[in-house]
């Protein structure tokens, strides 16, 4: 135990909070395993057991199994955990129990916290982790309330479980449900109340804790930090931007939208505009939208949440840094600048890090994918849901629960790599080293 220990403070950050990630998904798949988590009271086959896990602990959604129907009380009380725990982070977590029994938090802590977190110093993490368990308490209430007294006719105490056991799969953009048959909100795609608490849950739990910190305590947009203008600028222009898109490509497919009224149309238009960047519920059949649509999804999907969220994908932040140094490159501008505000070449280049990377693992897991699916799958579909693993979006497409045990395992490592980030994945290898030599510069011919 004292060696695990050692080795555990050794590691570089990165690195440990991968770990972190890693012994929770294991523990989940041990939990799942179990007769007792499931309505046929056998095992659970390893890989489903740990697809589910890794599933639920990156908040990602994309099931092997019926959750509705395959899993007992007791086997979606630990998905749920799973997805509290994993949509927080055990950093997160860990510090509330050590300030709840008076522990004195280490440095080392402060630093892994830091980390989890992506913040630039560890100044200020145990506040700042203690208001967002603050805030996520008091969010999972009062929209799990809503939604329990919503279900409390048809389903009178179940109510509870029901309402705020979705309430924090929500919030935690994590996509799992109970409704049975794979069918998410399908058949809840007029009701207005069910619709806006999932959209407002699945938006709070997307656009960062210290966003919502933020807007709370200055409340004017022109006392806001640039990255909070930044994170609540590209959240509207996507999900209104998704809105129309989506509604223009869906308004006459009989399979989506074409059935229902304008105002319906909008509600799910939008619906999958905010579920697409990174929740993955759905009110219409994902499998029945058009090949242009699934597309204009993917992109929602790579793009995904904003930092210290609950959700994946690049970050708003980072498509927004992405864009505006194209655009001043474009322009033949020295800096690029934002609400008067210059970003920091250092910014920039892990920016431009995290798409590379980003977009090299996508390409080799689609490689893989294909060069390993027995299935046949058709290339939209499997690209697809390459995309939703890797936003730790969920949104599937009816072939989830066909892939072969290999195709299960590249998914599960996108979903893990898509939750703790690319860059931490990439630099949990790397030992952290200060340049003590600096080149000379030389001229190399690009473009």
């Amino acid at each position: 135990m004292n060696k695990l220990l050692r080795l555990f403070l050794n590691m570089n950050r990165s690195m440990a909070v991968a770990m972190t990630f890693a012994v929770l998904i294991l523990t989940g798949t041990l939990l799942l395993m179990l007769p007792i988590a499931n309505t046929s009271g056998e095992w659970m086959p390893f890989v489903d057991a740990l697809f589910t896990a890794t599933s639920a602990t990156c908040v990602t959604g994309l099931a092997v199994v019926d959750t509705g129907r395959y899993f007992t009380r007791f086997g979606s009380t630990v998905l749920i955990m799973l997805i509290q725990i994993g949509g927080l982070g055990i950093m997160t977590m860990t510090t509330l129990f050590s300030v709840g029994l008076g522990k004195r938090i280490s440095i080392r802590h402060r630093l892994l916290i830091q980390e989890s977190l992506n913040q630039e110093g560890p100044s200020g993490v145990i506040k700042m982790t203690l208001a967002i368990i603050k805030y996520t308490l008091v969010i999972e209430f009062i929209f799990g309330s809503i939604m329990a007294a919503y279900f409390y006719d048809s389903m009178g105490l179940d109510a509870l479980y029901w309402g705020y056991w979705h309430a924090v799969s929500a919030f935690c953009n994590a996509g799992f449900d109970l409704f049975g048959d794979f069918q998410s909100l399908v058949d809840y795609r007029a009701n207005v109340l069910l619709n806006v608490c999932f959209m407002l849950l699945i938006i709070l739990g997307g656009i960062g804790f210290t966003v919502i910190g933020e807007v709370l305590k200055e409340r004017r947009w022109q006392r806001f930090s640039l990255h909070t203008k930044l994170v609540l600028l590209i959240n509207t222009v996507l999900i209104f931007g998704g809105t129309l898109v989506i509604w223009l490509l869906e308004r006459e497919n009989p399979g989506t939208l074409a059935g229902m009224n304008i105002g319906e149309q909008l509600l799910a238009a939008m619906f999958q505009s905010v579920s697409a960047r990174t929740a993955g519920f759905n009110t219409v059949d994902i499998a029945l939208l058009s090949n242009a649509t699934l597309v204009f999804m993917m992109f929602l999907m790579f793009v995904g949440a904003s930092p210290t969220s609950t959700g994946g994908g690049i970050k708003t932040t980072t498509f927004g840094i992405l864009l505006a140094s194209t655009l001043s490159l474009l322009r033949d501008k020295k800096e690029t600048v934002l609400f008067k505000r210059r970003i920091d070449n250092a910014l920039i280049f892990k920016s431009y890090s995290i798409f590379i990377l980003s977009v090299l693992w996508l390409v080799l897991a689609f490689f893989l994918l294909l060069a390993l699916d027995t299935g046949g799958h058709q290339f939209v579909k499997v690209l697809f849901e390459l995309f939703s693993a890797f936003g730790t979006v969920g949104l599937g497409i009816g072939i989830t629960t066909e892939w072969n045990d290999w195709c299960k395992l590249i998914l599960i490592a996108t979903m893990y790599i898509g939750r703790i980030g690319i860059l931490t994945f990439g630099m949990s290898f790397f030992t952290k080293e200060t340049d003590r030599v600096r080149y000379p510069t030389e001229n190399v011919i690009v473009g």
